[in-house]
């Protein structure tokens, strides 16, 4: 009995052991140059099809399962006044990489833009 016991007591350590060295929820430790981080998207600025700044990333808003929703634009502003927030599809727009820095681009007009309705967070 006393035999069985240090058996499974063994046991036991040795997938104890395992499990701290390799924890199943592990991601990638390394970001990649086709990823990007939320933190420098928002406040980046949007662009039309035409170079022209349209609006900011004013947020980001996620899904309870980790999937990117929406992207919330600040627009129609000047010096902060009179600006709004819209929500566009993540899909909505393109990301690359200008140098060291962010280029955002919507097919979405200035216009366009300001017409969609305002974007209301959730207060919680």
């Amino acid at each position: 009995m006393t035999r069985l016991f240090l058996k499974s007591l063994a046991a036991s350590a040795v997938l104890a052991a395992s499990a701290i060295s390799a924890p199943v929820f592990a991601a990638d430790n390394m970001q990649t140059a086709d990823e990007f981080r939320t933190s420098k998207l928002v406040g980046t600025k949007v662009y039309n099809s035409t170079n022209e700044n349209i609006g900011s990333v004013e947020d980001i808003v996620l899904k309870a399962d980790g999937s990117m929703d929406e992207v919330v634009l600040s627009v129609g502003g000047f010096l902060g006044l009179g600006e709004k927030y819209v929500s566009v599809p993540f899909s909505n727009l393109k990301i690359t990489r200008d140098g060291t820095s962010l280029k955002i681009v919507t097919d979405g007009t200035k216009d366009s833009l300001k017409a969609l309705p305002d974007y209301q967070f959730f207060k919680s």
